[in-house]
């Protein structure tokens, strides 16, 4: 199906509600299907930086922006599990039949419910830095008492999300802030968004998160906070699975998959 390319090699489709979804596509037009789910803060563009590898290894990358972030319509009965619903409405509109996904950091969450919901339809599943189920032990353990206090708080008080989402616009905005908080990275994890471009260059890229302000974010945040909805034990994947997880990385723990 053809391709209508707007704003920046970026595309639309409508959804079944009504609702536009946006995205982009990179590496080789007839190559083997991927899809990229974004972090949060993220957005369609985030891909970009695959472009080349995808190319080199034949591959159709498609990358969406999640309800509310970017070009896509909010969706204000949105679940974590309805995400596998507009994943599917979209690979059937580009009348693709399997694929394989990828979700970076704040993506696992819908990576998992892609899993879960439709995995016949899955060629392979991968999740870099993923974040894991809050309510699960495992996936809190490293956290500071301030970052556990901080996702109690969203939890019980929406605002804080909201908050949350204005402070991380307001970073972008200024890039002195933004590198001022790369440096409390591990230094791996800053050599490689250096090689991403300058600080200006990834505040600019990143605020494509907030095209229609921050509600979007802020609500996922909300969702990524709370039980998922599924148990992640119920996965059931005939494909293979892979999961990166840098062993510096506290913010997370990984996200198992059966």
């Amino acid at each position: 199906m053809p391709i209508n390319r707007k704003q920046s090699n970026c595309s639309f489709m409508t959804l079944p509600d009504g609702r536009q979804l946006s995205f982009a596509e990179y590496g080789s037009p007839e190559g083997k299907p991927i899809l990229f789910f974004h972090g949060l803060a993220g957005s369609r563009c985030d891909a970009i930086h695959l472009h080349n590898i995808a190319l080199m290894n034949d591959c159709r990358l498609l990358s969406m922006d999640r309800p509310g972030m970017g070009l896509s319509s909010i969706d204000k009965k949105r679940t974590i599990l309805s995400w596998a619903n507009d994943v599917e409405a979209f690979v059937d509109y580009l009348g693709i039949k399997k694929f394989s996904i990828i979700g970076h950091s704040g993506g696992a969450p819908f990576v998992a419910a892609c899993a879960y919901k439709i995995p016949n339809r899955l060629n392979g599943v991968a999740i870099v830095a993923g974040m894991g189920p809050f309510e699960i032990p495992e996936a809190t353990s490293s956290l500071s008492r301030g970052q556990r206090f901080l996702n109690g708080a969203i939890r019980s008080m929406p605002w804080v999300a909201t908050a949350m989402m204005q402070l991380t616009l307001m970073m972008f905005k200024r890039p002195w802030l933004l590198k001022y908080g790369l440096k409390q990275m591990p230094e791996v994890d800053q050599l490689a968004l250096r090689s991403l471009g300058s600080h200006e260059e990834l505040a600019a890229m990143m605020m494509e998160t907030f095209r229609q302000g921050v509600a979007g974010a802020s609500q996922e945040m909300q969702l990524t906070v709370k039980p998922w909805g599924f148990d992640l034990t119920s996965i059931k994947l005939k494909c293979p699975v892979t999961v990166w997880q840098g062993g510096l990385d506290s913010r997370w723990r990984e996200i198992a998959l059966p």
